[in-house]
């Protein structure tokens, strides 16, 4: 099942890849459901600065996450995970893409793409619409991030709860 999230950044596409490209690795400072991530010390795709980001999710733990595209120039990249999913998942996977729209505003259009598996598959419309929930979340905190130079406020407390 796909989820799909469109949000519109004000601040330029070059300053929206800094944050989600060259510091890849730096997801746990703007998402709420990140601690903590770290690359694996290798360089990824296209300049990438890691190949396989670990990250501890919140009702997940550790996962690991391969990157399999990395396109500076077309401000694009996507990942799979490829350890720590869930057992009623079989696949999940997630991609962004930036499009500028001027010299500031940029428009974000993330893909993800979850497969339940077992008993799970039942579940479908209530995991899309969790899995939704938390995306939009994501993304809000992505586009509050970059137009603040500082965490949204649903970070911040969750930072604080996990102290």
């Amino acid at each position: 099942m796909n989820i799909e999230q469109e949000i519109i950044i004000n601040k330029g596409v070059d300053e929206c890849w800094n944050v989600i490209g060259v510091r890849y690795t730096e997801i746990y400072k703007w998402a709420s459901i990140v601690y903590s991530a770290e690359g694996d010390g290798v360089m990824g795709i296209n300049g990438a600065s890691c190949d396989i980001r670990g990250c501890n999710v919140e009702g997940m733990g550790d996962i690991e996450e391969k990157l399999t595209d990395f396109d500076p120039e077309n401000h694009y990249l996507a990942y799979t995970v490829t350890k720590g999913l869930p057992g009623m998942m079989k696949e999940a996977k997630n991609s962004w893409k930036l499009t500028s729209l001027g010299s500031n505003k940029t428009r974000l259009n993330m893909k993800g793409t979850i497969v339940p598996k077992g008993l799970a598959k039942l579940m479908k419309p209530m995991i899309k619409m969790q899995f939704s929930s938390m995306t939009k979340k994501l993304v809000e905190e992505f586009k509050y991030f970059v137009e603040n130079g500082v965490p949204h406020p649903r970070k911040l407390k969750a930072d604080k709860k996990a102290a």
